[in-house]
């Protein structure tokens, strides 16, 4: 799965929310209570949608199904301006009815929209995922894997600008 650079680095960020969501101070699970909370101030959480949507995101933590992936994969491999219309990537997926509550009132928001798509990734990359991968750990896996791609290394590159410019080689 090809993740835009811009859902690479919220998807991580949401995993850490839901994590700190999930317990309290004596590491209670506290999940589902939080999660509550959440959706019973989503209504004053929604002029964040725009500028922190990690923050309104989770009201809607375990409120899809997702039955097809194809427009799924083109979302998050998507920068905003770029997304599918919410329409589309809608048909592809079911809402719980206390989500289908929060989606309505969230399209009423100018921004509602976007919002609605970045949440929907945000949860289809924790489900396909997990937490653990979308909060990153596969992404640096794979980087460090995929380290030698035929780029010069930094070092030798900068020992050998140094020598061009007359300095003496450290190696």
């Amino acid at each position: 799965m090809k993740l835009s650079a811009f859902f690479n680095d919220l998807s991580s960020t949401y995993a850490y929310e839901i994590e700190d969501l999930t317990y309290d101070s004596a590491g209670e699970d506290v999940l589902k209570a939080r999660l509550k909370v959440k959706r019973d101030q989503f209504e004053g959480l929604l002029p964040m949608c725009e500028t922190d949507p990690v923050m309104v995101a989770p009201a809607f933590h375990g409120g899809f199904r997702f039955s097809t992936k194809e427009v799924l994969e083109q979302l998050v491999a998507a920068q905003p301006g770029d997304f599918p219309p919410w329409a589309e990537v809608a048909a592809t997926l079911e809402m719980e009815p206390w989500a289908e509550k929060l989606a309505e009132r969230a399209l009423q928001n100018p921004e509602g929209e976007q919002f609605l798509l970045i949440a929907v990734a945000l949860e289809y990359l924790m489900f396909r995922l997990g937490a653990s991968v979308a909060s990153g750990a596969e992404e640096r896996a794979e980087d460090e894997d995929d380290g030698d791609d035929g780029d010069p290394d930094l070092g030798e590159a900068g020992e050998d600008w140094l020598g061009e410019q007359g300095f003496d080689r450290r190696s």
